[in-house]
C-alpha cells in the first residue's frame, strides 16, 4: 500500500443510476484516463411515492466505483452532470469518498501530467453535509431497515448483495449462528440526521436482532444529484 500525497489524494467516486446505464458512466470515466472502474448490480429502495414525486423509471440500479484523483473531481462531476442531467431529481447520484491509502500503481496510472485537464470548473460545496451509512444485514431484511431509517428520517437507499466470508470465529464469539448471505444498504443522508437514523435501523435491525445487522458511517466529500426536495403530503 502507498500513502497517497496530500496534494492529489484518490478519492472513490460512487455513481448510482439506473440499471443499464452504468455502462455509459464506466465509458466517460474511461474517456478521462480512469481506468480503475468496478461495476455492481444494485436494488433502490424508494417507495412508489418518491419514485413518482422524484420520476425515477427504476429500481434496479448499476453501482460504479471509480478511483479518481482529488483534482479531477470537480470537472469529472461536471462531465457526469452534463451527460446524465443530475440537476434533474431521478437521474442519479455522485458522490466521493475519501481513501487514506491505494495500491501503488494506482496513482502511477491516473495521476500522469497529460492526463490533467485545465479547467475553470470550481467545486460548488454543498451547504449540507453528508455521510454514506453502510448497513450489513441478513438477506431478506432490507424492508426492516428501510422502514426504521424512514421514520428516522431518511428518504431511500441502495441494496448490494453480499456473501459473509470466514464466519465461523464470529459466530462462537457471538453464540449464535451467521447466515452467510448478506445485503448492504447504502443510505445517503445530511450528516445532522446521522446519529438518528443509525439509532434508529441499530434498534429494529441490529445485532441482537434476526436482522443481524451491523452498521458503520462514512464521510462524503462532493456530491451532486441528490436534491433536498420535500416530498409533498397526500
Amino acid at each position: 500500500m502507498e500513502k497517497i500525497p496530500a496534494t492529489d489524494r484518490i478519492k472513490l467516486l460512487v455513481t448510482i443510476v439506473d440499471r443499464g446505464k452504468g455502462v455509459k458512466a464506466v465509458d466517460l470515466y474511461r474517456s478521462a484516463h480512469l481506468h480503475f472502474d468496478f461495476l455492481c448490480l444494485g436494488l433502490g429502495t424508494a417507495n412508489s411515492r418518491i419514485l413518482d414525486y422524484f420520476g425515477l423509471s427504476e429500481t434496479e440500479k448499476d453501482v460504479v466505483l471509480t478511483m479518481v484523483p482529488a483534482s479531477r473531481v470537480p470537472a469529472l462531476m461536471h462531465k457526469a452532470d452534463e451527460k446524465f442531467r443530475l440537476n434533474r431529481p431521478g437521474n442519479g447520484i455522485l458522490f466521493t469518498l475519501p481513501l487514506s491509502g491505494v495500491s501503488s500503481q494506482v496513482p502511477q496510472v491516473l495521476c500522469k501530467p497529460e492526463y490533467h485537464e485545465e479547467s475553470e470548473v470550481k467545486q460548488v460545496e454543498s451547504k449540507v453535509q453528508y455521510d454514506l451509512i453502510l448497513v450489513i444485514v441478513n438477506h431478506g431484511h432490507t424492508n426492516t431497515v428501510m422502514d426504521a431509517a424512514r421514520e428516522a428520517g431518511a428518504g431511500g437507499g441502495t441494496v448490494l448483495h453480499a456473501r459473509r466470508v470466514g464466519y465461523e470465529d464470529a459466530e462462537n464469539f457471538l453464540g449464535f449462528t451467521i447466515q452467510p448471505e448478506k445485503e448492504v444498504v447504502a443510505i445517503l443522508t445530511p450528516r445532522k440526521d446521522k446519529q438518528c437514523i443509525m439509532r434508529a435501523i441499530s434498534k429494529a435491525a441490529g445485532l441482537t436482532t434476526e436482522c443481524r445487522g451491523i452498521l458503520f458511517s462514512l464521510q462524503v466529500d462532493d456530491i451532486m444529484g441528490l436534491q433536498q426536495m420535500e416530498i409533498p403530503e397526500k
